[in-house]
């Protein structure tokens, strides 16, 4: 099963690049303001660990199921990302609006085991939806910025033989860009950022391979939280296309591994951690009123 996520860094890059571009805009009296608007192809793994005794059987003439354990589950796909947004300025400082969403992908989970009767293939199909908001301020002559924001995403998909999941996290950040210009028209940007998130995670498992009655000795079901520490990262190179009119072509990537995972039932077993690995070259245009 595969799914993706935009990432926090790409809105970042962009905010960098539209303030690098247009410094004017910054020491403007009044407020200003400069949408965008961008493609981005992403490769995006999410997996949860193993859930050990989770497919324990309760018949003892039931055959054993992978050891008895619920598999290690990874997601991993590319998807194609449609964003919008704008950056508001005055005296300095910038206010930044973001959102994101997927086209519909597809993927498979897989388990062949010698207790079932035949492998076992359930195709998923699913999207993904961003959004951020992020306030900063410009420093070292407009070249650098620090700032402060809040993220949300939500990953959702449903599976031809029963299953479905939803994966969403949410929370605040910090981080500082810096641009070096390169060429008369052209820079170079690069940003990191730091993330404190919680994360949702919900699973509904139907399947009778699974949840028939000679399986249920703990529920299969998820409906899980957990946090996550990280970092997220990118490089861009921007440039003018007109007056009016810029472009940026950006590389970012973050990585986040959640943990301390909770559920609803104290019976169920969960995955000791989540894991996002994310990597996106993304496409964008910026248009100056």
């Amino acid at each position: 099963m595969k799914r993706t996520a935009a990432s926090l860094a790409c809105t970042l890059t962009l905010t960098t690049t539209a303030l690098a571009l247009h410094p004017a805009a910054l020491e403007a009296a009044e407020v200003s303001f400069t949408p965008r608007a961008s493609i981005a192809f992403a490769s995006y793994k999410f997996s949860q660990t193993a859930r050990p005794g989770a497919l324990s059987p309760t018949n003892p003439a039931a055959p054993v199921i992978n050891n008895g354990d619920f598999p290690e589950v990874t997601f991993d796909v590319t998807f194609k990302i449609l964003g919008v947004g704008g950056t508001f300025f005055k005296d300095g400082y910038y206010l930044d609006l973001s959102a994101a969403q997927s086209a519909d992908e597809e993927d498979s989970f897989t388990l062949a085991d010698p207790a079932l009767p035949q492998t076992f293939v359930e195709t998923f199909k699913g999207d993904r939806r961003d959004f951020s908001i992020t306030l900063g301020k410009k420093i070292l002559d407009n070249r650098g910025g620090i700032y402060i924001g809040y993220k949300s995403g939500k990953s959702q998909a449903d599976g031809n033989q029963g299953q479905s999941l939803s994966f969403e996290e949410k929370g605040l950040f910090i981080g500082a860009n810096y641009a070096w210009r390169i060429t008369e028209r052209g820079l170079v940007s690069v940003n990191f950022a730091y993330a404190k998130l919680s994360g949702d995670l919900m699973e509904e498992v139907t399947n009778p391979a699974f949840a028939s009655p000679d399986y249920l000795a703990v529920p299969l079901d998820i409906n899980a939280s957990s946090d996550a520490q990280g970092l997220s990262y990118g490089i861009s190179w921007s440039s003018r296309m007109t007056d009016s009119i810029s472009y940026s072509l950006s590389l970012d990537a973050k990585n986040y591994t959640f943990d301390n995972i909770e559920d609803d039932n104290p019976d169920t077993i969960t995955s000791r951690e989540f894991e996002e690995k994310f990597i996106s070259t993304k496409l964008s245009l910026y248009f100056q009123f």
